[in-house]
């Protein structure tokens, strides 16, 4: 059974991949995983149901990409640990913009991806207060929201082709930084600034690209 599912993903992977999301209906997906109509239903009752798969998929990639990070500080490994969760999309694009799309029913950061992603920024989060880098009476759970919210709404904006992908990853980690530098105590601010002050270039700099191409 398990198999059949990981052959069921795969050929889903595949068929997004290289036709979009239009590309795996039922009927094709069945044919790519060389599984009868009926065998396939009866594993996944619907292409939802196949596309929450590869976002579970999604989220266990980010798990052991989190578990591989090499950064050691807690405000650096909350940076990476934003960039890898926006990094699901470096997947092939029609693949990486279906699974990261809220599923139905489903308000935007509680999907698998943004739960793995939440419980890991807590954790370095509660580290950096330890650490003397956030000032304590910080609500630690709500910071954490606070700087995953971004992710929210430009990752599905990102994913309907609304804006690209340096845009969603620029504007999301401004949003970081000046999360981090509202809570941040007087040894991590002047690095946060920096960070900041880097950020507001670099989407200066996509704003105007869009100013000019709209001209």
């Amino acid at each position: 059974m398990r198999r059949r599912k990981r052959r069921i993903l795969e050929a889903a992977t595949k068929l997004i991949s290289d036709g979009g999301i239009e590309a795996c209906t039922m009927r094709a997906l069945a044919r790519k995983a060389r599984l009868d109509v009926t065998t396939l239903y009866n594993y996944y009752g619907s292409k939802e149901e196949i596309l929450e798969a590869l976002r579970r998929s999604g989220a266990r990639k980010l798990e052991r990409r989190i578990g591989s990070l090499e950064e050691t500080e807690p405000i650096d490994r909350i940076r990476a640990i934003v960039d890898l969760m926006l990094g699901v999309r470096e997947s092939p694009a029609d693949l990486a913009r279906p699974i990261n799309l809220p599923g139905p029913r489903r308000r935007p950061g509680s999907g698998p991806i943004a739960v793995v992603a939440r419980e890991h920024l807590e954790r370095e989060l509660h580290r950096a207060a330890a650490g003397g880098d956030l000032i304590p009476s910080v609500d630690l759970k709500q910071l954490a929201l606070a700087i995953l919210g971004p992710a929210g709404v430009w990752l599905p904006l990102w994913a309907r082709g609304v804006v690209t992908a340096e845009e969603t990853a620029a504007r999301v980690g401004h949003f970081v930084s000046l999360c981090l530098l509202a809570a941040a105590t007087d040894v991590s601010r002047p690095g946060l600034e920096r960070a900041m002050l880097e950020s507001q270039h670099e989407l200066a700099t996509i704003d105007a690209a869009r100013a000019a191409a709209a001209v």
